[in-house]
């Protein structure tokens, strides 16, 4: 009976011999990374392979020049004896220790490494969830004294003025009471009415340590805080938005600080409240009629204030350009 003939085109395949498919089994059976030549000439050697010269492909032009065979691998006769016990040659030495070539990652955890680049800082101490200081809109080497410009009034209580008595004495006025030079106080207490509206939100912190630095300056007790939305006319309080009325000046003498961006968001959305402006006005008056001096700040850029900005109140820039000078020449 005629042996059996492989399919036309295989080449024929003696057994015993290991071929390139027996090379791409073990690679996927052990899930080793195509790309890692390394593992692949480990693997390759293992097999019985030669893997020194590089591996020809088969010639397309037909011609008889013989096809490099495979290394075979030599199998015992079944009559000799057992072999003396050698080393396997899967195994190699490192460190006086046989450690398989392939094997599980963790099997190297008991052998000792020898690492070849310093190792990476540890943690920084700061927790990683803590968030950052929040550095103050004003100048931090000023802002103190800007602040305290800001929640203080002028009053006639400094020592005497000579240069203005002179000149009462010099045109024959009778004087019956001394001038003196004004000074700054903050005996009278400061009310800082926040802005919550939408075009304040991305300064509510820094709107929170405008307060803080208020309370430290004139005292707790003299600090008052309302707060209100787009304008406090109608609706403010020093709570819930729900417990909120309408506006009521505080006692004669105080200094108001208003933090407002006094609705330049709404006006660039195009949504800014009916009478809005005269709202703002209202307030104001009532302010002054009560004898009190209403100051701003205004977290934007002069050329977007709104045109009757600067005649409802004394407004400062909210960021670095405004210094203790530039608040002690524009404030009253």
């Amino acid at each position: 009976m005629a042996a059996h003939q492989p399919p036309t085109g295989e080449p024929d395949r003696p057994r015993g011999e290991i071929w390139i498919g027996d090379v791409a089994r073990a690679v996927a059976a052990l899930s080793v990374d195509p790309a890692d030549k390394a593992v692949l000439s480990r693997i390759a050697n293992l097999l019985g392979m030669e893997t020194a010269a590089p591996v020809r492909p088969p010639s397309r032009s037909g011609s008889s020049e013989p096809r490099p065979r495979p290394r075979t691998v030599p199998s015992a006769p079944p009559s000799s004896p057992t072999p003396p016990a050698q080393e396997d040659p899967r195994q190699r030495r490192r460190d006086g220790l046989a450690v398989p070539l392939l094997q599980p990652l963790s099997a190297w955890d008991s052998v000792p490494r020898v690492w070849s680049e310093p190792a990476l800082a540890g943690p920084s101490s700061r927790a990683t969830g803590e968030r950052p200081a929040l550095q103050g809109l004003l100048p931090p080497h000023s802002e103190a004294a800007t602040l305290r410009l800001l929640v203080s009034r002028l009053v006639a209580e400094g020592p005497v003025d000579i240069e203005r008595l002179l000149g009462l004495m010099g045109t024959a006025t009778v004087v019956t009471e001394l001038p003196r030079q004004p000074v700054r106080t903050v005996r009278f207490g400061v009310q800082v009415i926040v802005d919550l509206g939408e075009g304040m939100e991305p300064f509510l912190r820094d709107a929170m340590r405008v307060l803080e630095r208020a309370a430290a300056i004139s005292g707790r007790h003299g600090c008052d805080v309302l707060y209100f939305a787009d304008c406090p006319l109608h609706r403010s309080g020093p709570g819930a938005a729900w417990t909120w009325g309408s506006y009521h000046p505080p006692a004669t003498g105080t200094r108001v600080l208003v933090l407002s961006d006094f609705g330049l968001h709404l006006d660039a959305a195009g949504r800014l409240p009916p009478r809005y402006e005269e709202d703002w006005r209202h307030t104001a008056g009532l302010i002054r009629h009560n004898g009190c001096s209403p100051v701003a700040l205004v977290p934007a850029p002069l050329d977007r204030w709104p045109r009757w900005l600067t005649d409802l109140m004394p407004a400062l820039c909210w960021d670095r350009t405004t210094t203790a000078a530039v608040a002690r020449s524009r404030l009253p």
